[in-house]
């Protein structure tokens, strides 16, 4: 089965249908419970940093959601993937697409929060030039997690 990633509209701009496919994306993939009123607030706006992976159905099966920080630095505000499209390069083109936006907007660098248990994440993150920067107690219910930042095209 295929996918691509599409840009995707703000989160308050989607159907109830599909709210509730990436709430339990978000669960499925990171153990954190969201409310729809919770994933219809994040502020995302409608640029080429925010994607939703798409199957050869239509159904959403990856969320790529960031925002502009400030005027240099973008934050990945939600990156999750569908187990079953996992190891097949989506992860990668995402962030290849979401690097291209940030050049196209000035943006240099940036930031995201990560559970210090993903391990798989984090070492995407490295492998895209993140760095620990600070730790969050409480900031997921599951335990402790990092901000990482770093710069958009890191040369690794």
């Amino acid at each position: 089965m295929g996918a691509r990633w599409c840009l995707g509209p703000a989160p308050n701009k989607i159907d109830e249908a599909s709210i509730e496919t990436i709430r339990q994306l978000f669960l499925d993939q990171t153990g954190e419970r969201y409310y729809e009123k919770s994933v219809r607030s994040l502020p995302i706006p409608e640029w080429g940093g925010n994607l939703l992976l798409l199957d050869d159905n239509g159904l959403i099966r990856g969320v790529f959601w960031t925002a502009k920080f400030s005027d240099t630095r973008a934050r990945v505000v939600a990156f999750a993937i569908d187990e079953s499209f996992k190891g097949q390069g989506f992860g990668s083109e995402a962030w290849e697409i979401f690097q291209a936006a940030c050049r196209t907007t000035g943006h240099v660098e940036v930031q995201l929060e990560v559970r210090a248990d993903n391990e798989f994440a984090i070492e995407f993150y490295r492998r895209r030039g993140l760095e620990v920067i600070g730790k969050l107690e409480g900031y997921y219910q599951s335990g402790l997690g990092y901000v990482m930042r770093g710069p958009i095209d890191a040369i690794i």
